[in-house]
């Protein structure tokens, strides 16, 4: 046992943090795993669903593993983030973006596709703004909070907000990813909007403001 984490079996055996930081983050699913935990806590189906293909027992596997390095706490209920798990975001955003700069090209047919996935994008991609906003979305009734502001967030869950968005996957991929204006996807039926429309464009700036 070497500063909390068990490496015995896994190690690189070399006194270099990054070697550190690869005996445990560094096998398959596990910083996958640590994705689909960032917006908050998820039960073990909600998080074999978000990672299609991942064997049960190795879900099992790298789950304990990540509980006894501290980087996921889990006692009876859903499996979240400890304060040293949530110490990873900034470090899987930038590997991310590497990667949406170099690799991301067409999807390929068979590439799986959850909404987890593309909220998490939103959450790398907020840049923080003037005043604060709260816009709640439902997405196939799925909620996500997303704060603007100096501290621009996204959680999974409902909030009282000044707005409320409601759409379909293809509706919220089209708000993210199209020049389509707000209004038009509103009158193509895309997107309902309650309350403030300009929380909507402050939402959709906030993400091109992105240098990245």
């Amino acid at each position: 046992m070497r500063c909390g984490v068990n490496v015995a079996a896994r190690s690189y055996r070399q006194y270099c943090a990054f070697a550190r930081a690869l005996d445990v983050l560094g096998d398959r699913w596990t910083l996958l795993i640590v994705r689909n935990l960032l917006l908050g806590a998820q039960t073990w189906s909600e998080l074999r669903a978000g990672l299609p293909g991942v064997a049960k027992n190795l879900l099992a596997q790298r789950l304990k593993q990540l509980v006894e390095d501290g980087i996921v706490e889990h006692v009876d209920g859903p499996y979240a983030l400890t304060a040293r798990g949530r110490e990873l975001e900034p470090v899987l955003f930038g590997l991310a973006t590497w990667g949406e700069r170099h690799f991301m090209g067409p999807p390929h047919e068979e590439d799986a596709f959850r909404l987890r996935y593309l909220m998490t994008s939103v959450r790398r991609k907020l840049r923080p703004r003037g005043d604060v906003r709260t816009l709640q979305i439902f997405v196939n009734d799925d909620p996500f909070v997303v704060q603007l502001g100096p501290a621009a967030t996204v959680e999974q869950g409902e909030r009282e907000a000044q707005t409320t968005l409601r759409c379909s996957l293809p509706g919220i991929r089209a708000l993210l990813f199209s020049q389509t204006t707000i209004e038009q996807l509103v009158d193509d039926r895309l997107l309902t909007i309650e309350g403030d429309t300009a929380v909507v464009d402050e939402f959709r700036n906030a993400l091109r403001d992105s240098t990245h």
